[in-house]
Parts: structure tokens; sequence; C-alpha cells
């Protein structure tokens, strides 16, 4: 779907997806959800798109759903409550998750809601140092937001963000090991490029391979996690790139891998 609330470009193997629509913090709405699944199915099925980088224009990464908009005119609910909030922000989750090339999200000002949701859904965050994270969906009357950050940190501090709703500092979530890099706010954008710029330059397939049996893995008892990690390095030796990291661990150089 055509939208003027998200832009995306490639360049260096990374296509940025930037949400825009800096009037309202980047809530999101109807249009613009479905733009940016889009995006990902545009990034999943380009040779050229080897990692993706997500960031907000604005003042603030993304403030969550859009209740004002939603249920209007324009972006009406579905009468069937499963099928409305299917159809929301856990798409975009899914679409990241099973995304086979890397994703890296760019977090400033705040990240509420769905917009944690989809940094969290990201394989890396970069931060900027007093951005302000939450899950308040308690002070809406709404339960959400109870499987990423609590598989991430852990039950307990989910708990306390989720029943409370309050709002953490996303230091909070670096202390954790959740966000990769914390740096200013005026260079949160250069790390974040730099960092999906290097794993444009990685074996994708295999990075892809990778990431399919750790998602996979946590849904399954640890056995079944070590048949499916195994199955991905099967997978991934018959790729070019292993091929490539053999020559150059032989040679003694660094590696030219192709994403294939």
């Amino acid at each position: 779907m055509t939208t003027d609330r998200i832009r995306t470009d490639v360049d260096a193997g990374v296509l940025e997806l930037v949400l825009d629509r800096p009037e309202a913090r980047n809530a999101l709405e109807n249009s613009m959800i479905a733009a940016i699944l889009d995006a990902l199915d545009e990034a999943a099925r380009r040779d050229d798109v080897r990692a993706v980088l997500i960031r907000g224009e604005g003042k603030a990464f993304c403030a969550g759903d859009d209740l004002k908009d939603m249920g209007t005119e324009s972006h009406p609910l579905d009468p069937n409550p499963f099928v409305e909030y299917a159809a929301g922000y856990p798409r975009i989750v899914r679409a990241i998750q099973e995304l086979p090339k890397p994703v890296v999200c760019a977090v400033h000002g705040f990240a509420m809601g769905a917009g944690l949701e989809i940094a969290l859904a990201s394989d890396t965050i970069v931060a900027a140092r007093g951005s302000l994270v939450g899950l308040p969906f308690v002070k809406r009357g709404i339960a959400a937001g109870t499987v990423l950050l609590a598989r991430a940190a852990g039950r307990h501090f989910a708990a306390d963000l989720l029943f409370s709703g309050r709002m953490a500092d996303v230091a909070e979530l670096e202390r954790l090991g959740i966000v990769a890099q914390l740096c200013e706010a005026d260079e949160v954008l250069d790390v974040a490029r730099r960092r999906a710029t290097a794993l444009a330059l990685g074996p994708t397939s295999v990075i892809g391979a990778m990431k399919r049996a750790m998602h996979r893995g946590l849904e399954s008892p640890a056995a079944a996690a070590m048949d499916l990690q195994v199955a991905a390095t099967a997978e991934s030796s018959l790729t070019a790139d292993f091929a490539e990291g053999k020559r150059a661990f032989a040679e003694k150089r660094d590696p030219e891998f192709t994403g294939k």
C-alpha cells in the first residue's frame, strides 16, 4: 500500500524503512501498517537488500498504535476483535521475525506500545540515551505486549512494565542485554546505519538460517532446538558464502561474502 507516512530507500545493501508521521510521533494506523508490511516483503524478495534499518522521523521513534485514527471512517475496525487485532502490529512483528535478513532498529525519544514491540522484534537495537520505552496497554484497558519482552527480559520485568504501564529509561533494556548499544541522540542514526551496513556485508543466507533456527528454537524443547541448529548448520554448509569463508580462513584474509 502506498502512503506518504512511510518512506523507503536502499543504499549499500540496506533497505532503510522510515516511519514518517512526526506530527503524531509516528503513531501507527492501518495504511502505515500495510506499507510497512509491503516494505518488509520487498526486502525479503530483493537480492540487493541484505539488511533492513527501521527508524522514525522527528522527535520519537514510535508512539504505538494511533487509537484516535483507528476506528474512523478512513480506518475502520473489523467487527471481529480477534481478526482486528491480529491484523495490526502483530503482523509487523511476525514479518520482522520471519524476514531472512538482519533487522536493525534505531530508537530515539520514546518507543511505546507497538513501537517498542517493533524494536523488540528486530535483531539489533541501537538507542539514544535517555529514550523512554513502555508497554502502556493496561492504561487503555487492553491486554497486549505479553510475548516479546517476557521472552527477552523475563516474566518479572515484563510484568512490572505491563501491569503498571510505567515508562522505563532505555538504559534498563541495555542492562538486560536487549539494547545492543546506547549512544547520544545525534549519533544514533549514524551508529545504526553503520551496524546495518556491516550486517549487509555478511553471509546473508547464513544469517537468515541462524535467525530462523533461533526463533523456532525459542518455541521448542532444548533437544528439538539443537536439531534446528544442526539443520541450520547443514543448510549453511551448502552456501557459496561457506565456501568463501573456508577459502578466506585458509588464505588468512577477510572473507568477501555475496549473501548467497
